[in-house]
């Protein structure tokens, strides 16, 4: 009788640990994405019901989805835009089957976006806070520069203003420190924003995160 007991003992195991082998599965192919609709987000399920599978965004309708034999789908959605006053979001996606089988996963969205402030005053003697949103989202922990680019075109120093850290790259504020740290000439100058020690002018063909800002000096 032990053998045909321990016997049992295993199959009752082996029932208790199947449940976690097949739940449901949801993933995005990124952690985080440019906050634009020209960025598809990539999500994909593994473990559902055969047939459609509902997708809710943050409790609202999304989109649906096609599970194949195996239980696995893979749709794309464009990434939304954020309000004008926000920066990023996170956002949580969850999909449903015809069984209700359910699985939860969240993301992220954030506008490429440098800046300073306050934005008035003489340039020339102005102090400022620097905050750098999205420069996390070609690699993580990026070092972020700030490039100043003379009324001549030429590169009169670079700066490094830190680490884009977190999810989606960000330096949510800088010590103070004076927006020219250096006697700027008159003219419009251009500070370009991105993750290079050296200056290489921004471009849409760019593999790397950039913003340029120009600031205009006046006066001697």
């Amino acid at each position: 009788m032990r053998p045909a007991l321990v016997l049992v003992l295993a199959i009752a195991a082996g029932l208790l640990a199947a449940p976690g082998a097949l739940a449901a599965t949801l993933s995005t192919d990124s952690r985080c994405y440019q906050a634009s609709q020209t960025q598809d987000i990539v999500i994909k399920g593994a473990g559902f019901a055969k047939g459609p599978v509902s997708i809710t965004r943050d409790g609202k309708p999304f989109g649906t989805a096609n599970a194949d034999a195996a239980g696995n789908f893979a749709v794309k959605f464009p990434s939304e835009e954020l309000g004008r006053l926000d920066r990023e979001q996170l956002f949580a996606l969850s999909a449903t089957d015809s069984a209700l089988t359910t699985a939860i996963t969240r993301y992220r969205t954030s506008k490429i976006f440098a800046d300073f402030a306050p934005d008035e005053g003489d340039p020339r003697k102005l102090l400022v806070r620097f905050s750098i949103n999205g420069f996390g989202l070609l690699r993580s922990r990026s070092p972020v520069w700030l490039h100043y680019v003379s009324p001549s075109g030429k590169v009169r120093r670079d700066v490094r203003l830190g680490t884009a850290r977190g999810t989606c790259g960000k330096i949510r504020e800088t010590r103070m420190r004076h927006l020219f740290p250096f006697a700027a000439e008159r003219g419009r100058w251009i500070m370009q924003f991105d993750t290079n020690k050296t200056y290489r002018r921004g471009t849409t063909k760019s593999k790397f995160i950039w913003v340029r800002k120009p600031v205009e000096v006046f006066g001697r």
